[in-house]
């Protein structure tokens, strides 16, 4: 029983199917330990105890009577605070949103429900989705359980640290620009980010709340952190397919391409000059690749036939990326505005001018640059005919102290290798994929240096979730995958 938070959701779901525990025994499991660790972590931010441990005995009286089941029954799980949920409160980090109970589930939320997954509660995240540390004015920062001074990462953070330190089988989440695979690489998960658009985000903030839910802003996709990447196939089997307003469209997961190591075919691009990675994710990138040799598994570093190189490929992440921050504009503050204000002034040109455009650019240019985006997503068509799945970082390197001032974005920096570097490389690697609409698997390769995970990406062709995913279970093996932070364990 010390064991069983900590195990994969998989073996939970199977001794929940022989009857070795209960939902019941296994939700009161999560919530002593939520009860135990939360207030040091900050994790989850509410919860729904009675609800929880109504449906956990619902779940259990129905396996009794011998009922159809689904995928995830009785499972107890948490999501991110930004998808809107019936009856308990959706804050998304706003101010404004503190007191905001929806009356009904995003769609997603539905069908979680529907494959019988139990609702614990919902976990942290920066105001709005828009940074890569949880940190916001209404609840606070969430703390990296390997080492309490560095970040969570964000904006999935909170989920990250619940699935890392066993206060939940898993966490759902959402992203839009590395917001699942961050987190996951500084906490030592599995993160998937799904196909853009296979999973509705009708019901998460932003858009709604009111008329808003029904908006699904633009790069942003769904996606989970789990301690080993088998976990993520019942959750896309559960939440993946259109909504019911497109009627009889149908989005089918295309099957693995391969399920041995050594039968995928491995493009590997770890070096950039526009984003350098330190000594612990080339020492992870190194893991990695020797594992790939032993296994056969044929391998091309930095093929000619790469689509995009990052400068341009992050030039074009930024201006969706903008444009899309435009639907939801309470975090566009006079403090947040004089801070931008102040950067632009002393930095004329550069990442501050690039989001002052991006935000107020005129509806021709979002065209144009969407247009890009799609032929772009062409070209990665015809690269994944050539490879099964590419092997990236996550970000340079692993997780940096919290930053304590998130209204001045653009004034922060990281240091890599003792080189001082925008803040904001940590999206660079990841963004890649969102421009891509591909999906995209964090896989925990090694500890660092400093004592802290390390993680690689695969991205692999859209619809090719479950390739990602079992390159990531097989390689998973063959490094250090999931451990569960010592202090927590």
């Amino acid at each position: 029983m010390r064991d069983l938070p900590f195990q994969p959701a998989t073996d939970q779901l199977d001794a929940l199917a022989s009857g070795q525990v209960s939902s019941e025994e296994l939700l009161e499991t999560y919530l002593r330990r939520i009860g135990v660790h939360n207030e040091t972590l900050n994790a989850v931010v509410t919860l729904d105890v009675e609800r929880a441990q109504h449906d956990a005995r619902a779940a259990d009286a129905k396996r009794a009577a011998g009922a159809e089941l689904g995928a995830l029954h009785g499972l107890p799980i948490t999501l991110k605070d930004s998808y809107e949920t019936a009856g308990l409160r959706t804050v998304c980090g706003r101010t404004h949103l503190k007191d905001y109970v929806p009356e009904q589930d995003a769609e997603a939320v539905q069908r979680l429900r529907a494959a019988g997954a139990v609702i614990i509660g919902k976990t942290n995240l920066p105001a709005g989705n828009q940074d890569v540390q949880a940190d916001n004015p209404v609840f606070g920062p969430t703390l990296n359980p390997w080492n309490t001074a560095r970040t969570s990462g964000g904006s999935a953070g909170g989920g990250a640290v619940a699935t890392a330190a066993g206060l939940t089988a898993f966490d759902f989440g959402s992203e839009i620009g590395g917001s699942t695979r961050i987190p996951a690489h500084f906490n030592g998960l599995y993160g998937h980010k799904a196909t853009w658009r296979s999973i509705p985000l009708i019901g998460h903030v932003p858009g709604g709340p009111g008329v808003g839910r029904w908006a699904e802003i633009d790069l942003a996709c769904a996606g989970a952190q789990v301690r080993d990447a088998r976990d993520l196939v019942p959750i896309l089997h559960a939440t993946v397919g259109p909504p019911e307003r497109d009627g009889g469209f149908s989005y089918t997961l295309a099957p693995p391409r391969a399920n041995e190591l050594g039968a995928f075919r491995v493009a590997v691009w770890t070096e950039d000059a526009s984003c350098p990675i330190d000594h612990d994710v080339v020492a992870a990138v190194d893991d990695a690749l020797s594992a790939l040799k032993a296994a056969g598994t044929k391998i091309e570093v930095r093929p000619t036939s790469l689509p995009v190189d990052m400068t341009t490929s992050h030039a074009l992440f930024q201006r969706l990326l903008f444009g899309a921050f435009t639907y939801d504009r309470s975090g566009l503050t006079a403090a947040s505005s004089a801070a931008t204000l102040a950067r632009l002034v002393q930095h004329p040109r550069g990442e501050v001018l690039d989001a002052v455009r991006g935000t107020f650019q005129s509806h021709y240019s979002w065209l144009q640059a969407d247009v890009v985006r799609h032929e772009l997503r062409h070209r990665w068509a015809e690269f994944f005919r050539e490879f099964d799945v590419l092997l990236m970082p996550v970000t340079p390197t692993t997780a940096p102290t919290h930053h304590t001032k998130p209204i001045d974005r653009f004034g922060r920096r990281i240091q890599v290798e003792g080189h001082s570097r925008s803040y904001w490389d940590q999206v660079k690697w990841s963004a890649i994929a969102n421009v891509a609409g591909s999906p995209a698997t964090t896989i925990p390769v090694r500890t660092g240096r400093d004592g802290l995970p390390v993680g690689l990406q695969a991205m692999g062709p859209s619809g090719g979730d479950l390739t990602t995913i079992k390159f990531a279970e097989l390689l998973g093996r063959e490094v250090e995958g999931y451990q569960p932070p010592p202090a927590f364990a």
